[in-house]
């Protein structure tokens, strides 16, 4: 048959997963490895790389809890918890990380959040809970937020000028709520009080707070609820809970959030305090790709333009893919998936000087810049080029049913010299390596290919800057008529 001439070179939709192949929009593709869709219209740009903040804190331990305390003042302090017996605070100062002693201990093992409130910061993880004015001196009573009678909760949050506490042991349905502010300070034994988020109806305990306009969001396992400031609603705003308070963001003014709750509803949400919608019905593939083991320390981060979560390792397609993040743009609405040399646990925003940064805590004693540069760096291993992969949809050209040849193969690339090009033919087997890409612009690729479905990879490691993947053409020898791609 002679091949209809087509014009494919739009990625401008990212990552669509579990559609029938003629159903698949044009500009998607079925999978994607460090590139992102949101930086140019149309084409596939490799994500930026990494770089150490600080040095390592403490080999092969575990960040527990990142914070950056900013005073009205201006001053700013990066705060780390990182796992030990006990665990330990540290102060990020001119580049160094340091131990703030024994007031800054916490709780081995245990995730720690903070809250900065007051022009006092505060950390609690279930068991403790300390407040500071500098990031170094840590107190267990008294101080602007008193410390010393807040209950020893997980979950923090402030809103509409009062601190609310949940997560407390013998009270896993009960939030709490301190008094406004008089004079600068908040009380929890005068003006304070407490509501019961309907206990004991099977839908699990509180596993986390949020705040949207006009709400605060409070997360079961199974269900979530909100408070208006007044009294709680009678019905769930959704079925939809979470197990990770660390999956749970605000974008620009909604929040987004992972959920368990059940096997249909398994992904990612978007939720105003009005409504609650999936989102992540495009990478359903990678959804389920996930072990059950990570679900409660999924963790996310949103600068208010992206929407990222960190979801460990999954395989795809027999490739197994190791510390997984998932990145959804907002405006574009479009899914990717990123890898980086190591796991991250926690995430936070860092202004250092006037720069706003992307840092991230990791299994390692590590705290990370992320999106800067085009090589990866952590301790022990500097400049690391970064592995990418582009997988498109089947594709039959309109005739599943029919034999077809395909001669040879043009992909176009920006800074994405010996990118390799594979294939594989219905559907089946693994992709072969046909060659690589030696011209920017004239690289054919010459190989014959028949078959019914047709399935192209482009894949390779960055050599020097971003990556961009702009397309391919098909060459049929019917005609020596060209299918662009």
């Amino acid at each position: 048959m002679i091949l209809e001439d087509l014009i494919f070179r739009d990625l401008s939709n990212g990552v669509i997963q579990k559609v029938d192949d003629k159903l698949a929009p044009r500009n998607s593709v079925a999978f994607a490895f460090n590139m992102r869709f949101d930086k140019i219209l149309g084409r596939a740009v490799l994500r930026e790389g990494t770089a150490l903040v600080g040095s390592q804190i403490t080999d092969t331990k575990s960040i527990l809890g990142l914070h950056q305390f900013i005073l009205s003042s201006g001053t700013k302090y990066l705060l780390a918890v990182i796992d030990g017996t006990p665990s330990q605070c540290y102060r990020l100062e001119t580049g160094v990380w340091t131990t703030t002693g024994a007031d800054g201990q916490m709780t081995a093992a245990a995730k720690v959040r903070f809250l900065t409130y007051l022009d006092t910061v505060m950390m609690l993880d279930g068991t403790l809970k300390k407040s500071s004015t500098d990031g170094t001196a840590w107190v267990t009573s008294g101080g602007n937020l008193d410390i010393g009678n807040c209950p020893a909760g997980k979950y923090v949050i402030e809103w509409h000028d009062r601190v609310y506490v949940a997560g407390v042991t013998g009270n896993l349905d009960r939030l709490y709520y301190s008094s406004t502010p008089t004079a600068g300070v908040i009380s929890w034994t005068s003006g304070n009080g407490n509501i019961d988020i309907e206990p004991y109806e099977g839908q699990g305990a509180i596993t986390g707070l949020a705040k949207v306009p006009g709400y605060l969001l409070i997360f079961k396992e199974r269900a979530l609820k909100r408070w208006n400031g007044s009294s709680t609603f009678p019905d769930d705003l959704a079925k939809i809970g979470t197990s990770s308070q660390e999956s749970v963001v605000l974008g620009k003014s909604t929040a987004f959030y992972f959920s368990s709750s059940y096997k249909e509803s398994l992904g990612f949400y978007e939720t105003n305090g009005e409504t609650t919608r999936k989102i992540s019905r495009p990478i359903q593939e990678i959804i389920e790709a996930i072990s059950s083991s990570n679900y409660t320390s999924i963790a996310g981060f949103s600068d208010g333009e992206i929407v990222m979560w960190s979801v460990g390792d999954i395989v795809y397609d027999g490739i197994t893919y190791s510390n997984v993040n998932v990145l959804y743009h907002i405006e574009s609405k479009t899914w990717t998936v990123l890898g980086f040399p190591v796991k991250f646990l926690v995430f936070a925003p860092y202004i250092d000087s006037t720069t706003l940064k992307i840092i991230a805590g990791n299994n390692d004693g590590e705290i990370i810049e992320i999106f800067t540069g085009d090589k990866d760096n952590i301790t022990g291993s500097l400049n690391l080029p970064i592995e990418y992969a582009l997988q498109y949809h089947p594709y039959d050209f309109g005739a599943r049913g029919k034999m077809k040849e395909i001669s040879s193969i043009i992909p176009y690339t920006k800074n994405g010299l010996d990118c390799k090009v594979l294939a594989r033919t219905d559907e089946s087997g693994v992709f072969e390596e046909l060659g690589v890409v030696d011209d920017e612009y004239e690289s054919e690729i010459e190989r014959t290919l028949k078959g019914h479905v047709f399935e192209i990879r482009l894949a390779g490691v960055t050599k020097a800057g971003l990556t961009q993947i702009l397309g391919f053409d098909y060459v049929s020898p019917e005609l020596n008529q060209t299918v662009k791609k």
